[in-house]
């Protein structure tokens, strides 16, 4: 045989013997299954000849866009030989309805390039599920003090709503807020010293208040499943579940006045604000004003309102104390209206520099 010849031959099955003792393969899944976006993909696969033994796992859009990457590491007899590695990696919502899945060693062997696997497609469900942000979140039940998840007191609301890295709810009786922060693997942590409001409350709603409050700052991780958010602690014991509501609409809800701007450049809420009631419905918004009935029209474009002139009757009420003075402080405050946003089972009207004027509540919500 010709010596060129037999030395092309002997080059091609070095070439292959050299590429075998490095490589590495994705068994599970398969390509094109279906994975849920609310469990952990399960990912194990094989490879050979990779110096340090790092495996990293990659999900990315069908772009190329990084969706999350978690490292495992392989397990094999010694750094010639073949193995076998595993992990689970969860998704990151949004979820797209096509994701691609990758294999690869940062540093197979000193001075050489990484290995990579096949790109494996597979088929999600989408996001069909809620968000963590911008969903309000409902408490249903709370790790007790003796260790068993217990429901929230009848009559009582305990919600949570997160945006943009702050996190704001009601408490029970006290409205809350503070920053979190999300990291990997689902990682979900509470700024310390949450601030909240000061009002007084009965003693049972009081002492779940502090239990709740306490809960949350001890929190480390989350899981949506389905409707439901959970909360777990360092120990990965569940500590918080929440149920996803259904936002209310503006119109044909009645609403109910939490907080109302006292001209004095800030918003208040005291023992008669739940007394100021409103309802859109048709071009026209009405209510009452605490002791008066009030009307007026409005018209909607977009996050934009504008309320007309408002009539109201002519009543003078003595009690409660102070009821006359809130009462023109929001009517002055509609006045002002401009803009208004809704934010689940929330109404905020504001004015034109974005200024918080009147805040509202759905009565079945009320605190």
């Amino acid at each position: 045989m010709n010596r060129f010849v037999l030395s092309i031959i002997m080059l091609f099955f070095y070439g292959v013997a050299m590429a075998s003792d490095h490589y590495i393969n994705i068994v599970s899944p398969d390509g094109n299954s279906m994975v849920d976006p609310d469990s952990p993909v399960a990912v194990s696969g094989t490879g050979k000849g990779l110096f340090e033994g790092n495996v990293v796992i990659r999900f990315e859009d069908l772009d190329g866009k990084l969706l999350v990457q978690e490292p495992t590491t392989m397990h094999r007899q010694d750094i010639a030989a073949a193995g076998e590695w595993q992990t689970s990696i969860s998704l990151p919502r949004p979820v797209p309805e096509s994701v691609r899945l990758i294999a690869f060693s940062p540093s197979p062997k000193d001075g050489e390039a990484a290995v990579t696997s096949a790109p494996v497609m597979l088929v999600t469900s989408g996001d069909t599920g809620p968000a963590l942000e911008d969903t309000l979140w409902k408490l249903s039940e709370y790790l007790s003090e003796s260790g068993e998840l217990q429901p929230v007191i009848p009559d009582t609301v305990i919600d949570a709503q997160f945006a943009a890295g702050k996190v704001s709810g009601s408490a029970g009786c006290n409205r809350y807020f503070g920053g979190y922060t999300s990291g990997p693997k689902n990682q979900l942590l509470f700024d310390g010293g949450m601030g909240a409001t000061q009002m007084a409350c009965v003693q049972p709603v009081a002492i779940q208040e502090r239990r709740y409050l306490g809960l949350l700052s001890g929190v480390n991780s989350r899981e949506i499943r389905g409707e439901q958010l959970l909360l777990l602690d360092k120990q990965g014991e569940l500590v918080l579940k929440y149920r996803a509501e259904t936002p209310l609409a503006l119109e044909n809800t009645s609403w109910q006045a939490t907080g109302i701007n006292n001209g004095r450049g800030g918003v208040v809420s005291s023992a008669t604000t739940q007394r100021v009631i409103a309802m859109f419905a048709a071009g026209k918004v009405s209510g009452s004003a605490g002791c008066n009935n009030y009307s007026a029209s409005y018209e909607i474009s977009d996050s934009l309102i504008t309320i007309g002139p408002v009539m109201t009757s002519r009543r003078q009420c003595a009690e409660p104390e102070g009821i006359m003075a809130q009462e023109q402080e929001f009517l002055q405050a509609l006045a002002a209206v401009t803009q208004y946003r809704l934010t689940a089972d929330r109404l905020e009207l504001r004015g034109s520099n974005g200024s918080l004027q009147v805040t509202f509540s759905s009565p079945a919500v009320l605190r």
